[in-house]
């Protein structure tokens, strides 16, 4: 029960989950971000009165890998901007490759960095940069995990389009050329844990909760510690169904160790009525408890658990 207890104590303690976002200009992570913490206001950059250091400017990036940045509407996610990689320049590289080392260093968990989010805006004339392949090719100084996110995937479409077939056909030709380009990305040495595609997510029409909830539950999968795992599923706001999900497994195998222990205990009552009773009869009584122990999971601790994980604050 370990991993459980650490997890409790985590959520209980800390509070933030820290993120580098790296991608190129125009890559739109700014609408990313927007649309996982679900609002449409700016970025923030507090000092210690908690004053906005960040002047609005017309909704680009913050670009500057030291500076954390969030969002009123939930602060409890840190974000990290990195420029992204040019051609022929290694110098944002080794930037990202320090900044990488310096919060690996640091044993305060609310400092650490807990994921990264790798941007790509797909191009079919040159998918990777040498740059880019070099990330993915040199050990990391920490094993956080890296989710590659391929943005705008409606203009990859246009980029791809052929006219003598129709939008369905261009649509399929282009998921599977993207499958194709992304392929080799996975083939490096320290490849992504796990790729989404996202499309017009600044459109207020389109379905990108959908699309968020795809990039959560992946970025979720890819954190090998449950506390932390726990933490990031807590912070969201944007997949209560994950949520609740996770809270509802949590449950589980809490309650599953417990009941082995309350079966241990059992049974050791069970061996003293056995020279009480018949032997049958001891060990009738003794399946009879064992039984309603393990069917016995009331929703209300799923209910108290969430709550714990912090999960329903903002849905109730």
């Amino acid at each position: 029960m370990s991993n459980i207890h650490a997890a409790s104590k985590l959520r209980e303690k800390y509070e933030h989950f820290r993120i580098l976002v790296i991608g190129r200009a125009n890559a739109g992570k700014t609408t990313l971000l927007k649309r996982v913490c679900n609002t449409d206001e700016d970025p923030c950059i507090y000092d210690e009165k908690r004053e906005n250091l960040l002047e609005p400017n017309l909704g680009r990036g913050i670009h500057d890998i030291d500076r954390p940045f969030v969002f009123r509407s939930n602060p409890q996610f840190i974000f990290h901007d990195s420029p992204g990689f040019e051609a022929g320049d290694e110098r944002q590289l080794e930037k990202v490759q320090e900044f990488i080392k310096s919060r690996a260093k640091v044993k305060e968990v609310n400092e650490q960095l807990h994921a990264i989010w790798f941007c790509f805006t797909p191009n079919k004339s040159r998918f990777l940069l040498d740059v880019e392949e070099k990330f993915f090719s040199e050990q990391r100084w920490s094993n956080v995990p890296v989710i590659a996110v391929f943005t705008k995937f409606d203009d990859f479409i246009v980029q791809v389009y052929d006219t003598n077939l129709d939008y369905k056909t261009n649509r399929k030709n282009a998921e599977l050329l993207l499958e194709e380009l992304q392929a080799p990305l996975f083939g490096y040495k320290f490849p992504p844990r796990g790729a989404v595609r996202l499309e017009e997510m600044h459109n207020n029409d389109g379905d990108h909760q959908k699309q968020v909830k795809l990039l959560i539950e992946k970025t979720a999968e890819s954190l090998d510690d449950f506390a932390l795992k726990m933490l990031f599923v807590s912070v969201q706001k944007s997949n209560l169904e994950l949520c609740i999900e996770y809270a509802v497994n949590y449950t589980k195998v809490l309650d599953q160790q417990l009941s082995l222990v309350c079966i241990t205990a059992v049974q050791k009552t069970c061996s003293s009525l056995i020279e009480i009773f018949s032997e049958g009869t001891g060990s009738r009584f003794c399946l009879m408890v064992s039984a309603c122990i393990f069917s016995c999971k009331p929703f209300f601790k799923v209910s108290k658990t969430m709550k714990s994980m912090n999960c329903l604050k903002d849905y109730v």
